[in-house]
């Protein structure tokens, strides 16, 4: 029987409505913003790494039943993207065949899932009017193409997955008992993390720093821990000691310490990389840190997952300016970067509601306002001088690799692919690149629009499980979400509007 008192049951419930509201607003805006983005700068030519990945070792394999369950788990450079390539083949049976534009929007929804995770966990240590503070900041960080490769390209699920399972393990191994059900579902995103990205293999030593922190504070006792902690190690190593080492990347590595040093503070330092006073912008995740070690909450705190979360963030960017050190803030390794940027802002609030003096108050107040500057400033000058002028190139070089590629598909003469400027076609090679084209299997697989005229989409679709029968559905659906972005996101500022209007205090 609910004995609650009827004004403080209808609080709960306003509560609730407007933590809801908060975070659909900010799911329609992030969504309805790359929906737009991908309408006008998305194309429908696979590039790059998706004409081996995806047409070559994927759907050719898939449509002549040949494909194996090793293939499906074999290394791609250093990764095993298992749940790629499966998204990847349940996409072509619901379309009727292969379009990049649907993975792009996929992904993009994807996206949105992890950083409503993110604000999902952040929110739980902060008091519920300071949610529409957070959602906003996030919104706009999110909407910015700082991750534009990665929007722009179909085949980039694993990063999106990377994050989406990270999250979901280290909310459960952070705070769960060993071996209970919540620490076994985090073994299982572990596991699904590092079949996503090789750096998937960190979440067991994540986990395992903040186990064995809990032991060491005696948040966590008893021998069932210890041997959790146990299994988590050998975790780790197994999959680490299962990363591919691919020979032909060694250069882009770091090969000293300075090397990584260098990496490591391009990636501390963005969106102002060479400039030391950038680092103050990570400030908050070490005094957070030191705060949760001081206050040694119970195991069953949020805190512990929030502690976990820096920790792998932390993990992440020193696997990458280890093995990308030559070009740690390239656009495509920005998604996981500025995961820290919500979390920074999250702290900052969590310590304003702290403090009690109006003094102390102002400081945090001068505080956040001077690191949203910092941040936000930063993220403008990167957008105005790198972001905007590659993504419009980028563009442009969509249309010439159109083109070309056409042009092959229409006369067979390989003199419209080779001869060309860097990138003028969309794959490193013309003579591999014609191979490809002209294979029977792949041609019928090639997208809709750029597929050949000759081609039988009939024995295309005779190849395959659905045949077809969800294309209409599928092709109405990406259609309706495309022109109603606009509605979209604007649908989710009013909710935010709404949101905030009904919060009202923030701090």
């Amino acid at each position: 029987m609910n004995t609650l008192p009827v004004a403080t049951r209808h609080a709960a419930l306003k509560a609730l409505f407007e933590k809801a509201l908060a975070l659909v607003a900010l799911a329609l805006i992030v969504f309805g913003a790359k929906m737009l983005f991908i309408r006008y700068f998305g194309s429908a030519l696979p590039y790059w790494d998706q004409w081996d990945a995806e047409a070559d070792s994927l759907y050719k394999a898939y449509l002549n039943s040949s494909l194996s369950w090793s293939a499906l788990f074999a290394s791609h450079n250093e990764h095993r993207i298992f749940l790629t390539r499966v998204l990847s083949l349940a996409l072509f049976e619901l379309d009727g065949g292969w379009d990049p534009i649907l993975q792009m929007m996929v992904n993009a929804a994807l996206h949105v899932a992890a950083i409503l995770l993110v604000v999902f966990a952040l929110q739980r240590i902060l008091r519920p009017a300071q949610l529409i503070a957070l959602v906003v900041f996030t919104a706009v960080l999110f909407v910015l193409p700082i991750g534009w490769e990665n929007l722009l390209a179909g085949f980039q699920s694993q990063f999106y997955l990377l994050l989406i399972f990270s999250i979901l393990a280290l909310s459960g191994f952070a705070v769960a008992a060993a071996f209970s059900v919540r620490w076994w579902l985090g073994v299982a995103c572990a596991s699904a993390a590092f079949f996503s990205m090789a750096s998937g293999a960190l979440i067991g030593a994540a986990a395992l720093a903040i186990v064995a922190l809990q032991l060491l504070l005696r948040v966590r006792q008893g021998s069932k821990e210890y041997a959790g902690a146990a299994i988590l190690l050998g975790m780790s190593a197994v999959m680490i000691a299962y990363v591919p080492h691919i020979v032909g990347h060694d250069g882009l590595k770091a090969h000293d310490i300075r090397e990584l040093w260098t990496a490591l503070l391009a990636c501390l330092q963005y969106p102002r990389a060479g400039s030391w006073i950038a680092l103050l912008t990570n400030v908050p995740l070490v005094a957070y840190a030191c705060f949760v070690l001081a206050a040694r909450p119970a195991r069953t705190s949020q805190h512990w997952v929030i502690l976990s979360i820096v920790v792998w963030w932390f993990g992440q960017i020193l696997s990458l300016s280890y093995g990308r050190a030559v070009a740690p803030n390239s656009s495509r390794y920005l998604d996981i970067t500025i995961m820290a940027m919500p979390l920074n802002f999250a702290i900052l609030l969590f310590f304003a509601a702290r403090v009690r003096s109006i003094g102390k108050q102002w400081v945090v107040f001068l505080v956040t306002v001077g690191w949203l500057a910092m941040t936000f400033g930063g993220l403008m000058l990167d957008m105005a001088r790198t972001t905007f002028p590659n993504v419009i190139e980028k563009a442009a070089q969509s249309r010439e690799q159109e083109a070309n590629v056409a042009a092959y598909l229409r006369t067979g003469d390989i003199a419209a692919l080779q001869n060309k400027t860097m990138l003028a076609i969309p794959y490193p090679s013309a003579d591999r690149l014609a191979s490809l084209l002209s294979d029977p299997t792949i041609r019928m697989a090639l997208p809709r629009t750029i597929r050949p005229a000759d081609s039988d989409e009939k024995a295309l679709l005779e190849r395959t499980v659905l045949r077809g029968r969800s294309h209409a559905a599928v092709e109405r659906t990406k259609l309706a979400i495309m022109n109603l972005a606009p509605v979209v996101l604007g649908l989710g500022m009013a909710l935010a509007l709404a949101a905030g209007l009904s919060g009202r205090r923030l701090l």
